[in-house]
């Protein structure tokens, strides 16, 4: 009971201490009924109120999917270019505009973010608690900060450095991104100063797992964003990328103490049945309880509307990143291998994505059980029967006294989409339609709902080895046994057996580990990082930001523009091909790199430009 009060007094701290947006806001007279700064932190229970209030916010940067369609700017997800998509595709084209909801949300929801982590920065030093609590939630207020703004920078590149709840970001101009960089890394470092290597009680751990942050994520933050630094648009270099390394090792030096895992079993790695697992690094809680819960990264976002699964299909897979996706269990687990037809909890079909039926696929239609409603049902197929009497192409019939309707038509797509499916946020449900906590299984009925109840894995320990493996080779360490480990480590529950020491490169050359060179390794463990995270939106590091450090968002741009296309499958001789989804027009230009700034925000401050 005592934890629901928390969580309360965090959620109120929400809706009201944090909706100011600058000192101009405060009425000379003091508020009534209402927390301020001046009258809250005066209690630990305040304190950790404080906290929740700003996992409240943060949150909702990842809890629906809104704040998270810049990242499909990258080479392994597109969207679904129906008119109701029409925000997601055109970030997914480069093309956005201020007004889009992509925009105005991850811009909107990681300042809120900053907001919450300020007002705890200010103001927890006054709590009358030992110095230890003090520190975590300045800690926790100074690494969600530091996330915030290392959203903001690689979305939009330059903004404005908010610090304090006395100024508004509508009076601000934006800062360098240099400068936005310093910030993050001061409010880490920082981190890793205030911050435990574990947590003892709720709210902060949960279900054996540390909920809130910890001194180890901080350390693995550190090590993605002194790697952004030392590429594109900083690029710092080498420098940087031994300081990368430097954070990354510290982690895996000390995993005996902190106990992070590689799942043995690739499909638990987005389980879930398996949420609160030692291979998380850094996780945001959306719990089975309801705890920090809004909306959600919805099961069904990752299935066509075509499917009679209530998909609604924002997120379908690039083709030519699927294509080159390496076989075995991690593409298995991310990637469905069939596609799946269901009627109500039923699956009727499974085909392949670029299928095209020889002859007409008749299913039998799922009857419902209730008399009443059965009798209804039987009417309308009846009725649509005569309806079709006299019409060559019929969608319903009856044979040996069961109804059948028309799923595949002959010569036609069986799924019009034509594209490969994500797997990952899906999940199953039973006979009874309850969704299902367990290892998501394509063969099975899909669960038609939201997914509230799910951490969400910003970073995990695969990443870890990965970063420090490419660090230390673009570092020039002399000596790259580890990291050649690393890597060997990371895929060999990944790929098939046969081929977890032989790398294919961007070139086609197959490169055994062992003997690769510093560049080679690096660039095998910057793919390979692009396979663990593909069709996740809402890790730390996506693979657009991977694809920004390189400066190759031009070359999936050009790739899309020309959009070719690609043959995915080879049947009687006959080539079978399709194109990505997406138009993407238009010629080049540096300013594609980032979003625009938000309309409504740009129209009220005059500082806000480039």
């Amino acid at each position: 009971m005592r934890t629901r009060k928390l969580l309360y007094m965090g959620c109120l701290m929400a809706a009201s201490l944090l909706t100011f947006s600058s000192c101009g806001d405060f009425l000379d007279e003091e508020p009534k009924g209402q927390l301020t700064p001046d009258n809250f932190f005066n209690s630990e229970d305040d304190l950790t109120a404080s906290v929740n209030a700003l996992y409240d916010r943060v949150n909702q940067t990842q809890s629906w999917t809104n704040p998270m369609y810049p990242q499909w700017q990258g080479d392994d997800i597109t969207a679904n270019p129906g008119s109701n998509k029409q925000a997601c595709a055109a970030l997914d084209a480069f093309a956005s505009d201020g007004a889009n909801k992509g925009v105005t949300d991850a811009w909107n929801q990681h300042y809120s973010v900053i907001k919450a982590a300020n007002l705890i920065t200010e103001s927890a030093s006054k709590a009358p608690v030992a110095q230890d609590k003090i520190n975590v939630a300045l800690g926790n207020a100074h690494f969600w900060r530091a996330y915030a703004y290392y959203y903001l920078v690689r979305v939009f590149g330059p903004v404005p450095l908010i610090t304090g709840t006395d100024v508004s970001q509508l009076e601000v101009a934006p800062s360098s991104v240099k400068d936005v960089y310093e910030l993050i890394v001061s409010d880490l470092k920082a981190a890793v100063n205030e911050l435990p290597t574990k947590y003892e009680k709720e709210p902060s751990r949960l279900f054996g797992v540390d909920v809130w942050t910890t001194k180890q994520a901080a350390q693995a933050t550190l090590s993605a964003v002194y790697m952004s630094m030392a590429g594109y648009p900083l690029n710092m270099g080498t420098e940087y990328y031994k300081l990368a390394a430097e954070q990354a090792k510290s982690v895996i030096d000390n995993n005996s103490n902190y106990g992070f895992i590689l799942n043995p079993d690739w499909k638990d790695v987005y389980s879930m049945g398996n949420n609160y697992n030692m291979e998380t690094v850094l996780g945001i809680n959306n719990d089975a309880k309801g705890w920090w819960d809004h909306d959600s990264q919805l099961s069904s976002c990752c299935r066509f509307e075509s499917l009679g699964d209530s998909g609604w299909g924002d997120a379908w897979g690039e083709i030519a990143f699927w294509k080159r996706y390496p076989a075995g269990p991690r593409k298995d687990a991310i990637y469905a291998p069939k596609i799946t037809f269901q009627d109500g909890t039923v699956i009727t079909a499974d085909c392949d994505w670029w299928e095209i039926p020889s002859e007409d696929k008749w299913v039998p239609v799922t009857m419902k059980t209730n008399p009443e409603d059965l009798a209804k049902q039987i009417k309308e197929l009846d009725e649509k029967i005569k309806e079709e009497k006299d019409s060559p192409k019929k969608t319903i019939r009856k044979v040996d006294g069961k109804y059948e309707k028309l799923l595949f038509e002959k010569g036609k797509k069986c799924v019009k989409e034509y594209h490969p499916m994500f797997t990952i946020f899906t999940v199953n449900c039973d006979a009874e339609g309850n969704m299902l906590r367990a290892p998501y299984d394509y063969t099975a009925p899909n669960w038609g709902g939201m997914v509230n109840d799910r951490r969400h894995n910003l970073i995990r320990y695969s990443e870890v080895l990965l970063w420090y493996a490419e660090s230390a080779a673009r570092a020039g360490l002399s000596d790259l046994t580890e990291a050649k480990k690393c890597l060997k480590q990371v895929r060999q529950r990944a790929v098939n057996s046969a081929d977890v020491d032989n790398v294919t490169l961007s070139d086609g050359s197959i490169v055994n580990i062992d003997n690769m060179s510093a560049a080679q390794l690096a660039e095998a463990c910057y793919i390979e990082h692009g396979w663990e995270v593909a069709g996740n939106w809402v890790s730390m590091v996506t693979r657009r930001s991977d694809e920004l450090r390189m400066n190759e968002l031009k070359k999936n741009f050009d790739y899309r523009v020309a959009n070719a296309p690609l043959v995915v499958a080879v049947e009687n001789g006959k080539n079978i091909t399709a194109k990505e989804s997406v138009t993407v027009s238009g010629s080049w230009t540096e300013d594609r790199i980032y979003c625009p700034y938000p309309t409504t925000d740009v129209e009220k401050n005059p500082n806000l430009k480039r």
